[in-house]
């Protein structure tokens, strides 16, 4: 694998992130194992650079050749997502995975529904951060019926932690009951935004996240992405490098 730099000097392990070729960790890895060089040269210093428009970053086919796991996992209500404390039980506890698989994102103990689990750092990243837009979609029922003047602002953006949430889309599907889709993840988001609006939220389940839907997928089963699935992953999150 060759690329041709195209922007100013940069450090290999922050081109090779936005690139969408390997997360910052696993460039640092790469590195470590020789397996990239810049100008036909090894590089041995994790904290090198390159000049854009005149080096040649060379990438040995060995760095890529690990195995990738993407897995869609339906969480159970009361199942911590990582860090359990005494007493509790969190997703490695109930599934078994892959060396290296972790979760992307968390769902807080009381929410349940649709995860991922991957070992593709740059992917992992790609789903989470707020930058790149990426949808989640949650199933809210609340305490109290909500109103359209709430389902409105909840669309607009409420304050909550200091700052305003960006615009968001609601389905309404009861009086009690409605989805909510947000580009975001803050610590309980959906929640407080729901609070915002005086509509303490009874339970809460992710439906979808990007194009992906929880459907069938019963509380507590793994599911592996199809390669048809996985393309479909790498177009949506623009890793079309990863489309083979």
């Amino acid at each position: 694998m060759v690329y041709n730099l195209t922007v100013e000097q940069i450090r290999i392990q922050k081109y090779l992130s936005e690139q969408g070729i390997a997360s910052r960790r696993e460039a640092a890895d790469w590195i470590a194992r020789g397996y990239v060089f810049l100008n036909g040269g090894r590089v041995s210093d994790p904290g090198a650079k390159m000049l854009a428009g005149q080096d040649i970053l060379t990438i040995d086919p060995r760095a890529r050749a690990a195995p990738k796991y993407y897995f869609l996992f339906n969480k159970p209500r009361g199942i911590v997502t990582v860090n359990a404390q005494k007493g509790e039980r969190e997703i490695k506890d109930i599934v078994k995975l892959p060396e290296g698989v972790v979760t992307v994102g968390r769902l807080d103990k009381d929410t349940g529904g649709l995860i991922f689990l991957t070992n593709d750092g740059v992917a992992a990243r790609r789903i989470m951060s707020p930058e790149f837009l990426h949808e989640k979609e949650y199933e809210v029922t609340l305490n109290r019926p909500i109103s359209d003047v709430d389902l409105r602002r909840l669309e607009k953006g409420v304050y909550i932690l200091g700052q305003k949430t960006r615009p968001a889309k609601t389905r309404r599907l009861s009086g009690y009951k409605f989805l909510l889709a947000v580009t975001e993840g803050k610590n309980r988001q959906v929640r407080r935004m729901c609070e915002s609006v005086g509509c303490p939220v009874k339970t809460l389940i992710r439906r979808r996240i990007l194009n992906f839907e929880l459907g069938g997928l019963k509380p507590g089963a793994l599911k592996e992405l199809s390669l048809q699935e996985r393309r479909a992953l790498f177009q949506t999150l623009g890793l079309s490098n990863m489309l083979k």
